[in-house]
């Protein structure tokens, strides 16, 4: 009887813990941004390229494109946090785009070392905003952002054709350079 009780008891912690370590994800809290601190601008990431983004108000757009992915993000912006919505076509064969969906969010700083503005955050598939991976960023000092229309316009509420063709270049147009892409390391920063 005893023995039994240990097992429920062992079986009941274990499964607390498991809940406690893959419940839900990280508790996020939005603060104070940072001064001096703003979501537009262009941003290179080593996960995804260069991204440039949009504030206008507490709504946040944005685009980013490294080698074949190409992905639009939207979300709201609350002080130093921002959940968005990502979708995010990867052109694994020519003219054959494959969508994925997810969810994530960022958290703006400045690096009290360098002074350079930065954002630290992590993405998910479908409603998870944290299981995918580390998605982090730091911003250009010069540049300034650049929307396609679609994401500067905002697109139609519930509009599922995010992206249209022009939106993707075969491999077969691809005339220039992989620096031409990202705009090579002088121009980026």
């Amino acid at each position: 009887m005893l023995r039994k009780r240990v097992h429920v008891v062992v079986l009941g912690l274990v499964g607390i813990a498991l809940w406690a370590c893959g419940g839900g994800g990280p508790d996020i809290q939005a603060g104070p941004m940072p001064q001096g601190g703003n979501f537009t601008g262009v941003f290179f990431s080593p996960q995804y390229g260069e991204m440039h983004m949009v504030q206008n108000g507490n709504t946040v757009r944005g685009e980013y494109k490294q080698e074949e992915r190409t992905g639009k993000i939207t979300g709201e912006a609350d002080g130093d946090l921002l959940r968005f919505e990502w979708v995010e076509l990867k052109a694994m064969v020519s003219n054959r785009p494959t969508e994925t969906r997810g969810r994530g969010y960022f958290v703006y700083k400045v690096d009290p070392a360098n002074g350079e503005h930065v954002l630290t955050g992590r993405w998910g598939l479908g409603d998870d905003e944290h299981t995918g991976g580390d998605w982090n960023a730091y911003k250009s000092k010069s540049r300034e952002p650049e929307l396609s229309e679609e994401s500067s316009s905002g697109g139609e509420e519930g509009d599922d054709e995010y992206y249209d063709d022009d939106d993707f270049e075969s491999a077969d147009d691809d005339t220039g350079s992989e620096d031409d892409d990202l705009g090579g390391d002088d121009d980026l920063f």
